[in-house]
């Protein structure tokens, strides 16, 4: 069972002072040793003599006077787990961080298997005094996954509530569910991510990432079910990267979730992950997906153009509203995030998903093109119902382009259909 959760919020409420994104800076961060495994080879500790530091990462334009938002720790976790939470000593855990959070509620949520931390971002009922009379049973709960290189923080709620920009329009996901009336959306960090600490490993893992996300559902479970809903399984929507981990989820924990959305999924039946070879005693030495990418190379910093690679198509999203994810992207993620094992995606077959399931992307998408996507859905398991969204005008960052509306309008259909 999962422990209760540690509560901050970082939100100020409508009528408040608002911190624009904007202003983002770099703030002092303390100069770290990254990317080296626990049990460092003389090759890794040689490369670590060069510092880096998280502020000495980001790209883009970077801006002065900081407004510096208070955040409020509500502690309810029980005494054995409190010393550890979600989004201290993070990337978040900055005035530009705090920037980002606005309008959310940060819940730490325990991993069951080893305690790790873990951040869970909503916008829960009263969390801005407008819904005072509403019953948290009345909406529908889903989890959002986020890909493979950035925090579920830009990704789902870029400008949103709380928060303002020059000329930025609010392209949040979470407040746009929210607002349906009928959907009452969360988002976790996968560790490494964002909020959500590393752990002793100092890698991320897929199967890890499951087994993360199967704790979350089952505290949002319960949450509801405390709040007195009628204790069915929460929805799961996955992105990119994050529809493998979500796909992987469907196959093994069917009892966890009650509906599947893969959303401009990266499944190609033609690609296979291999199995890093055994080169040293080092249990994290070797290569991930790429035979010339080893794992000691990846330590690198994020950078502004890694952030603009999912706006692959000119027009389908303003300049400036791109140029804020990358800004935003990379106070949250500063320092690529080291994926281990991807061996384990291999674990992805359509067949074996047996909950209803909605395969969703944008009709120019490069990265989930139209063939693969009907190699995903023509191939899921019979006998629940399946629903293929095709947007149109939209690309790999449907839910944050021009088209984001018909996304939210689509998906809030398929979670709503009895």
């Amino acid at each position: 069972m999962a422990t209760a959760p540690m509560i901050l919020r970082a939100g100020l409420r409508r009528g408040n002072g608002r911190t624009s994104l904007s202003s983002l800076a770099a703030a002092p961060g303390n100069t770290r040793c990254v990317g080296a495994p626990a049990r460092s080879s003389p090759l890794v500790s040689a490369r670590c003599a060069l510092q880096i530091a998280p502020s000495a990462c980001r790209r883009g334009p970077l801006h002065q006077n900081i407004t510096r938002v208070s955040l409020q720790r509500n502690f309810s976790a029980s005494a054995a787990t409190a010393t550890r939470s979600a989004i201290e000593n993070t990337p978040l855990d900055s005035p530009e961080g705090a920037a980002l959070l606005q309008g959310l509620n940060v819940h730490t949520v325990h991993a069951e298997d080893d305690g790790h931390p873990l951040a869970v971002y909503s916008i829960d009922t009263n969390s801005d005094g407008d819904d005072e009379n509403e019953q948290p049973n009345e909406r529908t709960p889903v989890l959002l996954l986020h890909g493979r290189t950035w925090s579920a923080v830009p990704v789902y709620h870029l400008v949103g509530r709380g928060a303002s920009a020059e000329g930025g329009e609010n392209r949040s996901l979470v407040d746009a569910l929210y607002n349906t009336g009928r959907i009452q959306p969360y988002a976790m960090d996968f560790r490494g991510f964002g909020g959500t600490p590393k752990d002793e490993s100092r890698f991320v893992e897929p199967l890890k990432c499951v087994s993360d996300a199967v704790s979350v559902l089952n505290w949002i479970r319960n949450k509801h079910s405390n709040d007195g809903s009628d204790g069915s399984a929460p929805s799961l929507l996955g992105w990119s990267h994050g529809a493998l981990i979500a796909q992987i989820m469907a196959q093994r924990h069917p009892e966890a979730l009650s509906k599947l959305i893969l959303y401009s999924s990266i499944y190609n039946p033609n690609i296979k992950y291999s199995i890093p070879p055994p080169e040293s005693e080092d249990p994290h030495w070797g290569h991930t997906d790429h035979d010339d990418f080893p794992v000691h190379e990846m330590a690198t910093c994020n950078a502004y153009d890694n952030a603009m690679e999912d706006f692959t198509n000119e027009g389908m999203f303003p300049p400036l509203s791109a140029k804020l994810f990358a800004e935003a992207a990379l106070v949250s993620d500063p320092i690529k995030v080291q994926w281990w094992n991807l061996h384990q995606l291999n674990e992805c077959h359509p067949n074996l998903v047996n909950v209803p399931t909605m395969v969703i992307a944008g009709d120019q998408d490069p990265y989930a093109p139209p063939q693969t996507q009907a190699e995903l859905f023509t191939n899921l398991g019979r006998d629940v119902d399946r629903t293929w969204s095709i947007i149109a005008r939209a690309d790999h960052s449907g839910h944050l382009s021009d088209e984001r509306q018909r996304f939210v309008d689509n998906m809030t259909d398929f979670l709503q259909r009895r």
